[in-house]
């Protein structure tokens, strides 16, 4: 029996790009720029739900109502002297969105993530995101690193050809 191929992938093959037009602004995300020096990468959705149980619920079975779908993404990475990473770019956004070409002032971004699926295909997930926090550690005794969260990442999935 012949030995078949393993079809998981390290995260490290997740690709995070950004384009800091403000999605406000323009249905154009124009020139994507990857996010590097990245390490942990972590998206998705949740709904939230209320209790809408009663006295007289069958079975004593809890009842819930759907009320949103909060949909969040956080981001950390190691701290670099090499500008060409884009986390200078993305931290002077989150800290000055209007001093950055945010036509809202918000820090609200164009974000697409792609991940690789099987037979030379790419699952995409693109959308916009509102930034909630960027945060610096630099400890005395290891490596500095950054951190990037936001939520209200409304997205599509797309699975293409890698070459598409």
């Amino acid at each position: 029996m012949a030995l078949q191929p393993i079809q998981k992938y390290m995260g490290r093959e997740a690709l995070v790009e950004i384009a800091l037009t403000d999605p406000e602004a323009s249905t154009n995300p124009g020139e994507w720029l990857t996010l590097g020096a990245m390490r942990g990468k972590e998206w998705g959705a949740e709904w939230q739900t209320t209790d809408a149980t009663t006295d007289d619920s069958p079975n004593m079975t809890q009842e819930n109502l759907v009320t949103y779908k909060q949909s969040d993404i956080s981001f950390d990475g190691l701290a670099t002297k090499d500008t060409t990473k884009n986390v200078d770019a993305l931290e002077d956004f989150v800290n000055d969105p209007a001093g950055n070409g945010s036509a809202t002032g918000y820090p609200t971004i164009w974000l697409r993530i792609s991940v690789p699926r099987g037979d030379s295909q790419l699952r995409t997930y693109t959308g916009t995101a509102l930034l909630t926090s960027f945060r610096n550690n630099a400890p005395h005794d290891d490596v500095a690193s950054w951190t990037m969260e936001g939520n209200s990442f409304a997205y599509t999935i797309a699975t293409e050809s890698a070459g598409a």
